[in-house]
């Protein structure tokens, strides 16, 4: 996984595409980077795929689910799930993954597969703001390592060696020290090209009645990165023993802690190999651990485990885990966690340090990496964590303790959404209390059906078949086969790009009701070309509703033939919205 780090791509390396522009059209833009890089190479790097067809189909990146609805079809330079519609060229593919501007998107794919492209340059207020906050950043970053060095944070080198901490793993993690004096700050930041606002709006510095503070005054610094190792926040340690002992970044437009996970993009290397990452509550666990040896660590930044995290580890990992606290903070973060593994389908299990240690302390003791090896080699699940858990303290043996125990557990059971998973578990419990798995499936259903009783139908408002009418014909029927004609129609024209100038005077002055259909015939009526490069360019320039639509007419089979098309979109000028079966027009049924 790339990490931005400086040299790390050999310029011999590197592949140019001759030609390119950075002010030219997206269409065009997008179409030289596939005559260098496939779209299956990308999204193969994060999705395993499998011949189908002429496509390829996996385990959609976006949702959980067990049978593959992702499609890429390397025909037609375009992605699209079947299951929550996401859809659209490789480069929103690594956006959506990785949830990053076009310009960051377009750097990933550059350094991860050694690819030099030209930049994307976006003149939106937004993208110049992200863009100044990250310069912002960076710089601050470098000032920040560079007083770690200086005279001035002496009592922080105290810190940092009493920590264990060697200078290789003080650089790798691009640890720093913020000075008592704010001003120093501010005036090294002035010098170079970033003024007080711009600091103020990252939250490094703060006004009080026309003075200047930095919340992160005389505390250990810890840049804190998005997935592509952009520096995106700061954590700040205290190492005087003034309280918070830590404190973080406010949130920003960059910034937001429950989908954020500190070291990531240092992690996700070791995650992809082994497919397992372990996440720890604190910045000083995961560098100890990377420190040891245990390079697939990250840290939840001391919230509970999110399932923005969740899906973030997704890409990289199938299972998870999780080595928190074992009090009631902790015990709170697992029943999360299981909520987590049943929406995202990860394998979310519990590591257990004997002694409760945090894994820094644990590994400054003698065979203390061996101790915490053998911690993750027995990680539990989280059913049975919170199965231990609810116990603690309640008499098994007492029918008032065993019925506390799975109340508590049918908590957690509650809302789950994986059979198999909530079955798991039900049978479970049933062990715990020594009854038969059905007594406690009955209480598991009669529960439901206690929380999801039917609203009382409104005895005026009876369906037209209650009243013996299913045949009276509705405006909603009628209104309903002009859609159909109008979706065969633009579903047509999808499988017709290249004869688009052919088919544009029957376009013209053509008005649609259907509004996802209206949006697409109008971009449609812009392009001129068809080549294959215009399907992905054509959903890069629509809104959700229209470009999922559009992902998936171009992978599904069409009925209509060219003439076909032709014909319907002629009916549709002259107003009949009648469907014609039997002339290989329009077909009336999908799959008929």
């Amino acid at each position: 996984m790339y990490v931005r780090r400086p040299g790390t791509i050999p310029a011999s390396s590197l592949v140019y595409l001759d030609g390119s522009h950075p002010h030219m059209e997206y269409k065009e833009y997008i179409a030289d980077i596939d005559t260098k890089i496939g779209i299956l190479d990308v999204i193969g790097h994060y999705v395993k795929l499998r011949k189908q067809g002429r496509n390829y189909v996996g385990l959609c990146p976006f949702h959980h689910e067990k049978t593959p609805s992702f499609t890429v079809s390397p025909d037609k330079n375009m992605f699209y799930c079947f299951g929550c519609k996401a859809s659209g060229d490789m480069l929103t593919f690594v956006r959506k993954v990785h949830n990053v501007s076009l310009p960051e998107a377009i750097e990933v794919v550059s350094k991860e597969f050694h690819v030099e492209l030209p930049p994307w340059h976006m003149s939106t207020a937004a993208s110049r703001e992200r863009q100044e906050l990250l310069q912002t950043l960076k710089l601050v970053a470098t000032a920040f390592a560079a007083a770690l060095q200086s005279s001035q944070a002496a009592e922080c080198q105290e810190y940092v060696r009493s920590r264990g901490l060697s200078s290789e793993t003080v650089k790798h993690f691009c640890l720093g020290y913020c000075p008592r004096n704010t001003d120093s700050l501010v005036k090294w930041c002035a010098d170079h090209g970033i003024d007080e606002d711009s600091l103020a709006r990252t939250g490094i510095v703060q006004r009080h009645e026309g003075h200047s503070f930095s919340p992160f005054a005389h505390r250990l610094m810890f840049p804190i990165w998005d997935s592509i190792g952009n520096i995106i926040a700061f954590g700040g340690r205290a190492i005087d023993g003034s309280m918070p002992k830590y404190t973080n970044s406010p949130e920003t437009p960059l910034f937001a802690k429950r989908r954020t996970l500190y070291a990531l993009p240092l992690a996700e290397p070791s995650i992809r190999e082994t497919g397992t990452a372990v996440v720890v509550e604190g910045y000083m666990d995961a560098i100890a651990l990377h420190a040891a040896g245990f390079t697939n660590t990250v840290a939840s930044l001391g919230t509970a485990f999110t399932e923005e995290q969740g899906t973030l580890l997704k890409r990289s990992a199938s299972r998870v885990l999780l080595n928190f606290d074992s009090d009631e903070a902790g015990q709170r973060a697992a029943r999360l966690a299981l909520s987590i593994a049943d929406r995202t389908g990860l394998d979310v299990a519990v590591v257990r340090v004997e002694g409760a240690k945090d894994p820094d302390e644990l590994l400054r003791e003698p065979g203390g990496k061996g101790q915490y090896q053998v911690a993750l080699d027995q990680a539990i699940s989280v059913g049975d964590f919170l199965l231990d858990a609810a116990v603690v303290g309640r008499d098994m043996n007492s029918v008032s303790g065993r019925r506390a125990f799975v109340q508590e557990m049918m908590e957690s059971v509650d809302g789950m959404q994986d059979s198999l998973l909530r079955t798991q578990l039900l049978t479970q419990i049933a062990r715990r209390v020594d009854v038969r798995e059905e007594e406690v499936l009955a209480i598991y259903h009669k529960g439901r059906t206690r929380v999801e009783q039917p609203a009382v139908a409104d005895p005026w408002r009876l369906p037209r078949k209650s009243l013996g009418h299913s045949r009276i014909p509705t405006g909603g029927s009628l209104q309903s086969t002009r859609s159909v004609l109008e979706q065969e129609v633009v579903h047509g024209l999808i499988h017709n790009l290249d004869r688009l100038s052919e088919l544009s005077p029957l376009l013209d002055g053509l008005s649609l009701q259907d509004e996802a259909c209206q949006e697409i015939l109008s971009v449609l009526r812009r392009e001129t070309s068809g080549k294959a490069a215009l399907v992905p360019s054509l959903v890069a320039q629509l809104g959700p509703e229209a470009a999922a639509l559009v992902g998936r007419w171009s992978l599904e089979e069409h009925k209509l033939s060219y003439q076909g098309v032709r014909d319907a979109a002629s009916r549709l000028r002259s107003g009949s919205s009648a469907v014609t079966p039997g002339d290989g027009s329009v077909a009336h049924e999908r799959g008929g």
